[in-house]
């Protein structure tokens, strides 16, 4: 823009000395041209009167010719009635014939000169004396490219001068401009406290008072949404005590063990979300990629869990983890969400005895991937929903956190069509942040 800013101000500002240029010049040549004329005319008027008192004496009209020709740039002819001519050697032709009149008039000479002819009408109007007053081409043009020189010097100085201007105006715009452009982009990356220093014109300025005010507003909605969820999170923790009492109720051991570690997973959860919510200061992504886990532990561990449930269905299964360590950047309570989410899509949207399986395989360049596809319907047009909106009885608020945790963690999540037709859910993990 700067650029673009100065180049628009030197194409006006040239359009602008041309135009006063160029008749400027012109009007020189014809001031140099008419002050060369006008001497001429001088000089053969002053020459015509000298002639005029000596008339009749030859001798005398031929001394004050050479005289007159004495370091003059204009060379002068004179031509008698008898036909003599003195000065500068020119033949007779049809101009003089025409001075000889009496008439006195201005010639096209050789070379783009100029030609004086003055008829000097003596006692005998047919004895007329005819003065030739010769002004050479470079009289004509005497100073004219220096002053033209001149000009172009002031022109360019202009020219130089305007972009000069230009530019450092241009730059008290794009200055603040690139400022507000760079904490846009910090914005963007979600430091909420860059702010804009509103300086330049007024628009611009102006729109930096409204990008703070729009930073200030998301930190007000983040800050509320964090304490919501964690009010809301807080709220549970009663309802799980009820339920924790309710659970040392029961007769069977094994149940009363069984229900009381899930709830003691569920206030695990609970717990992490207070935490999460309560650090306004921690930045999107940033918390999970210190901690690390086995992917094919997590896996083992929780597909015990659900395989239980898979078996009251009818549903069989297929699990395929490598023995050798699974390390990736995302803590075990995260993977234990993600994995979860997962397994919950498949048995709550088959239908029972439908089968699945679960696969850990070696994510292309670093880190590991988690398959989990089944022979159900599958996911509309073989894609992932948008959060809220899944197409079908879920919210889609599952796969958008296994999608969040991934893309923290450097993977990405994607979905596609298993080879029994039903839904193929791949979350591919980064490795650990010190790339154990």
């Amino acid at each position: 823009m700067r650029a673009r800013l100065a180049l628009t101000a030197a194409a006006v500002t040239i359009m602008i000395v041309l135009a006063f240029c160029i008749p400027l010049g012109r009007l020189i040549q014809v001031v140099a041209t008419n002050r060369a004329l006008e001497a001429a005319k001088l000089e053969s008027r002053s020459l015509a009167g000298a002639i005029s008192a000596v008339s009749g004496q030859a001798g005398t009209i031929a001394q004050v010719v050479d005289q007159a020709n004495v370091g003059s740039p204009r060379p002068i002819t004179v031509y008698q009635p008898d036909g003599t001519v003195l000065g500068s050697p020119v033949a007779v032709d049809p101009e003089v014939e025409l001075a000889r009149t009496g008439r006195s008039f201005t010639a096209d000479g050789p070379n783009g000169g100029r030609d004086i002819l003055v008829g000097v009408v003596g006692s005998d109007p047919k004895a007329t004396t005819v003065i030739r007053v010769r002004v050479p081409a470079s009289l004509l043009s005497s100073g004219v490219q220096r002053a033209w020189a001149i000009l172009a010097a002031i022109g360019f100085l202009v020219v130089v001068v305007a972009v000069a201007l230009a530019d450092r105006l241009a730059l008290s715009i794009v200055r603040p401009m690139a400022d507000l452009f760079s904490v846009t982009r910090r914005l963007q990356r979600g430091e909420l406290e860059a702010r804009v220093s509103p300086a330049g014109p007024p628009e611009v300025a102006e729109v930096g008072l409204a990008v703070n005010g729009l930073a200030d507003r998301i930190g007000e909605l983040l800050t509320a949404e964090r304490e919501g969820a964690a009010d809301l999170s807080h709220q549970l923790r009663t309802p799980l005590t009820v339920l924790r009492l309710d659970a040392e109720r029961l007769a069977s051991v094994e149940d009363r063990l069984l229900i009381a570690g899930d709830i003691d997973r569920l206030e695990q959860v609970v717990t992490r979300v207070i935490q999460e919510s309560r650090a306004s200061s921690r930045q999107p992504g940033t918390a999970t990629r210190q901690e690390t886990c086995d992917l094919g532990e997590v896996v083992r561990h929780r597909l015990a869990f659900w395989s239980i449930l898979a078996t009251g269905e009818g549903r069989r299964w297929r699990v395929d983890v490598p023995s050798c360590p699974q390390p990736i950047g995302v803590s075990q309570g995260e993977l234990e969400v993600c994995f979860d989410a997962l397994l919950n899509n498949v048995l709550a949207y088959t239908p029972e005895g439908t089968s699945f399986s679960v696969e850990v395989i070696a994510a292309s360049g670093h880190g590991w991937t988690l398959v989990v596809q089944d022979a159900g319907p599958g996911l509309p047009g073989s894609r992932l929903p948008s959060r809220g909106a899944s197409g079908g009885s879920g919210t889609g608020l599952g796969l958008d956190i296994v999608r969040r945790t991934a893309e923290a963690s450097g993977g990405r999540l994607s979905a596609g069509q298993s080879a029994d037709g039903g839904a193929r859910i791949e979350a591919s993990f980064g490795p650990p942040p010190d790339g154990r």
